[in-house]
C-alpha cells in the first residue's frame, strides 16, 4: 500500500502492549483512514472494531454499538457512566483494537470535547487505560491528548509510495514518470486517486493523458484560484472534481450530486431512491433491464443490478468510497462538500431521502438513540428544504423519548434550528414555535442551565400574551416560576406559581394546573411549611391520577416523598419515592429514576442505613452524569458527603462536597451553594480544624 515507513511505525507502536493512545493526524484525503484500515487488517487482537465519529454520534449510540463488537455485553442501555464503564471494560479483560476515525469532528473550535460523556471517556483512559490500544485519525489534536506521545502527524506520500499507488490504481507509465507526478501533487492520496480514477476512464489509464488534465501546469491554476487564502490542496480538489464532473453524463451527474445529500453511508436501496429516470447506455451499461430502471414516480425505483453499476461507475472513479464491510457507500468529505456548493437544486433529493427513511423508521418502543436515528435524519432533510413545520412535527414526535432518556443536548441542538433563526419561516406555525421554545427552555432547565431556559420561558410568556393565548400565559409562567425555584428564590417562584393559577384554573387547563400546584408545593416544602406542601402536592396528584398522566404522577408522588421525609416520617417518605421510581422507570424516565433513587438515598441516611444510602446516591450520581443533570448531579454528590461524614470518613466526605460546592456555583444553585458550604465547615470541624470550619459558615451565613 505504500507508505513503508509510516506503516512500520505504527505497527511497532500497535504491538507494544504498553502503548495505550496512538493518533495520526493529517489534512483532510491525506489517507489517514486508508493507512488506519491497513493497519486494522493487518494488526493481530484478540478483538477489533472500528467506529466512524464523522457523523458526531450521541455517545450511547457510539458505546452501544461499539461495546458488542468487542464482545462485552451492554449492561444499561442509554446510561453514559455505565456505559464507559463497560466499554472500559472490555478493552481491559483482553488485548483490543479500537479505531475512533475523524475524531475532529467530535471538538469544538478550541479543540475540546463539548460532550462531556466523551470527555470523560478519554480522561479515564489516559489514567485507566491498559490492555488494549485506541488508534485515533483525526485533523486536529484534541487538547486533552496533546501530552501523548505516540502521535504520527501524516504527510503527503513520498514519490516512490505515491507511484506504488498509482501503479495500485492500475495507472500505466515508467516508475520514474509515476514518482515525479507524485510528486507534482505533494503526494496528496485522495488526489491520487480522483486523478487515477479520471485517467482509467477517460485516458486508457494511462499517466500521458494527464497532460489533457493539465495537471503539469497545476500551479499557475493554483496562482489563478482566488483569494491568497484558499488552502492549495482545497483548490487542486476542486479543480481535478470540476474536470471529472465535466466528463459525467447528465445522469451521472445528477446521481452524484443527488447522492450527497445524505448524512451517513447509504446502501443500494437509499441510492435507488436516487435514481429513477432512465440511464444512458454510458450509466447502465448493456444488458440494463431499460423497462425496470424506467421509474415514472418518485416512490419507483430502479433495478439493483442498474443501481450497482451506477455506483460502480462512481466508485471506480474514486468519487465514492466503501465502508470496511462493502454493505455502505459513502463519500470523502471534501467531495461531499465539494458538491453541495454547485448551485444546483437539491431539493427533489431531499425530498427522496426523506421518503427512503420515511419507509425505514422503528417502530416504538424505542431504547437507544439509534432508534430514531430516521427520524432525525428526516428532521434534518426538512430543515434543508426549510419546510420547518414539517420538521416541528417530526421532532415533536421524538421529542418526549429525547426528553425521559436525557438526551437533552441534542434536543438543544434540534430545537435551536428551528427558533433561532436570521429569516422567516412562513410555514412555521404560531403553536409549534411556542412549543418549541418550550422544549428549549425544558432542555436547558434539565441541563442546570437556567439562565438560558429563563430566557426562553420569556420570550414564550411575551409571545403569549401579545396573541392573547392565557394557556401558554400560564404554562411559562409557571415554567418561570420552577427556575426561581432551582435558582433558590422561593418568594419569588411562588408569585410565579400563583400567577399561573388564576389564569389556569378559570380556563380549567387541568395539566398546566396540577403542574403549577406542585411548583408551589415544592416551593413551600422549601420555605418549610410542610403541610402546606403536602396540601398542594395531594392536590396535584389527585388532577394527574383524573387526566392519567402517569408523568404527573410520578412527580407527585415523589414530592410527596421529599415533604414527609422533611416531617420526620421516613418510612412514608419512602413508600412514596418506591412509587415514584417504579413510575419513572415504568416510563423511561431517566430524570425521575434518578431523582427517586437520590430521595431515597436520603430516606435511608435519615434512618442510619449508611451503606443502602451510598448505594442509592451512586446510582443517582450515574443517571444524573448520563443525562446532563447538573443539579441532580451535585445533589447526589451531596448526599455521598453526608454519608461518608455520618460514617466518620471526613476527608472522602469533603472530596463530595467540594464537587457539590463546584458544580453548585456553575449552575447558580444558591440554595446547593450554601448547604455545601454549612457542610464543609461541619466536616472540617470534625477534623479538629476550626478556623476552617468558621470560615466555611461564615460563607454559608
Amino acid at each position: 500500500m505504500g507508505r513503508k515507513e509510516e506503516v512500520e511505525v505504527l505497527q511497532k507502536w500497535l504491538a507494544n502492549p504498553n502503548i495505550s493512545t496512538i493518533a495520526i493526524q493529517g489534512l483532510g484525503g491525506i489517507g489517514k483512514s486508508s493507512l488506519a484500515a491497513y493497519l486494522y487488517k493487518n494488526s493481530g487482537f484478540a478483538a477489533k472494531s472500528w467506529a466512524d465519529v464523522s457523523q458526531k454520534p450521541d455517545f450511547a449510540a457510539f458505546a452501544e454499538k461499539t461495546i458488542p463488537t468487542l464482545g462485552g455485553s451492554v449492561t444499561q442501555t442509554g446510561d453514559t457512566t455505565q456505559l464507559i464503564n463497560d466499554l472500559l471494560k472490555c478493552l481491559r479483560q483482553k488485548r483490543c483494537l479500537l479505531v475512533i476515525d475523524n475524531l475532529e469532528t467530535l471538538l469544538d473550535e478550541a479543540r475540546e470535547f463539548p460532550d462531556s460523556a466523551y470527555q470523560q471517556l478519554f480522561s479515564r483512559w489516559l489514567q485507566q487505560g491498559e490492555t488494549s490500544t485506541l488508534l485515533l485519525t483525526t485533523q486536529e489534536q484534541p487538547k486533552l491528548l496533546q501530552a501523548e506521545s505516540n502521535w504520527y502527524a501524516l504527510a503527503g506520500m513520498t514519490p516512490s509510495d505515491g507511484a506504488k499507488l498509482l501503479q495500485k490504481l492500475e495507472i500505466q507509465g515508467t516508475v520514474e514518470e509515476l514518482a515525479a507526478f507524485a510528486a507534482i501533487v505533494d503526494g496528496h492520496p485522495l488526489t491520487l486517486q480522483l486523478v487515477a480514477g479520471f485517467l482509467r476512464q477517460y485516458c486508457d489509464s494511462r499517466l500521458s493523458g494527464v497532460a489533457e488534465l493539465g495537471l503539469q501546469q497545476f500551479d499557475l491554476v493554483y496562482r489563478q484560484a482566488e483569494g491568497s487564502h484558499r488552502d492549495k490542496e482545497d483548490a487542486r480538489l476542486e479543480w481535478i472534481l470540476q474536470q471529472h464532473l465535466q466528463r459525467l453524463s447528465e445522469e451521472q451527474q445528477n446521481f452524484l450530486v443527488n447522492l450527497s445529500v445524505y448524512r451517513l453511508p447509504f446502501d443500494v436501496r437509499a441510492a435507488g431512491r436516487m435514481l429513477t429516470s432512465p440511464p444512458t447506455p454510458l450509466l447502465g451499461g448493456e444488458g440494463s433491464n431499460s423497462e425496470a430502471s424506467s421509474g415514472k414516480d418518485e416512490g419507483q425505483v430502479v433495478d439493483n443490478f442498474v443501481i450497482v453499476k451506477a455506483l460502480r461507475e462512481l466508485y471506480n472513479r474514486s468519487l465514492l468510497l466503501e465502508t470496511e464491510d462493502k454493505s455502505y457507500y459513502k463519500f470523502q468529505p471534501l467531495v461531499q462538500e465539494y458538491l453541495q456548493k454547485q448551485g444546483t437544486d437539491l431539493s427533489a433529493a431531499h425530498q427522496k431521502a426523506i421518503n427512503y427513511y420515511l419507509l425505514n423508521t422503528k417502530n416504538k418502543p424505542w431504547q437507544s438513540l439509534d432508534d430514531v436515528t430516521e427520524y432525525l435524519e428526516i428532521f434534518y432533510h426538512w430543515c434543508q428544504l426549510k419546510q420547518y413545520s414539517l420538521a416541528f412535527d417530526i421532532l415533536n414526535f421524538c421529542n418526549k423519548f429525547l426528553d425521559l432518556r436525557g438526551y437533552n443536548k441534542r434536543r438543544v441542538e434540534l430545537y435551536l434550528q428551528l427558533v433561532d433563526f436570521k429569516e422567516p419561516k412562513d410555514d412555521f406555525q404560531q403553536w409549534q414555535f411556542l412549543a418549541a421554545l418550550t422544549s428549549l427552555g425544558n432542555a436547558y432547565d434539565s441541563l442546570g442551565q437556567y439562565q438560558e431556559a429563563i430566557g426562553f420561558y420569556q420570550q414564550h410568556l411575551e409571545i403569549a400574551r401579545e396573541i392573547g393565548n392565557r394557556s401558554g400565559e400560564g404554562g411559562s409562567l409557571c415554567n418561570i416560576g420552577h427556575i426561581y425555584h432551582s435558582l433558590g428564590q422561593y418568594e419569588k417562584a411562588i408569585n410565579y406559581y400563583q400567577e399561573a393559577l388564576a389564569i389556569l384554573q378559570p380556563i380549567n387547563h387541568r395539566e398546566f394546573e396540577a403542574n403549577s400546584l406542585g411548583g408551589l408545593g415544592n416551593a413551600y416544602d422549601s420555605l418549610g411549611q410542610y403541610e402546606q406542601a403536602i396540601q398542594h402536592h395531594q392536590h396535584a396528584l389527585e388532577i394527574y391520577r383524573e387526566i392519567d398522566d402517569l408523568g404527573g404522577e410520578a412527580s407527585s408522588l415523589g414530592n410527596l416523598g421529599t415533604a414527609y421525609h422533611s416531617l420526620g416520617q421516613y418510612q412514608e417518605a419512602i413508600g412514596f419515592h418506591l412509587q415514584h421510581l417504579e413510575i419513572a422507570r415504568e416510563i423511561g424516565d431517566r430524570l425521575g429514576e434518578g431523582t427517586s433513587l437520590g430521595n431515597l438515598g436520603t430516606a435511608y441516611h435519615s434512618l442510619g442505613q449508611y451503606q443502602e444510602a451510598i448505594g442509592f446516591h451512586l446510582q443517582h450520581l450515574e443517571i444524573a452524569r448520563e443525562i446532563g443533570d447538573k443539579r441532580g448531579e451535585g445533589g447526589s454528590l451531596g448526599g455521598l458527603g453526608n454519608a461518608y461524614n455520618s460514617l466518620g470518613q471526613y476527608q472522602e466526605a469533603i472530596r463530595f462536597y467540594q464537587q457539590h460546592l463546584e458544580i453548585a456555583r456553575e449552575i447558580g444553585d444558591r440554595s446547593g451553594e450554601g448547604g455545601s458550604l454549612g457542610n464543609l465547615g461541619t466536616a472540617y470541624h470534625s477534623l479538629g480544624q476550626y478556623q476552617e470550619a468558621i470560615g466555611f459558615h461564615l460563607q454559608h451565613l
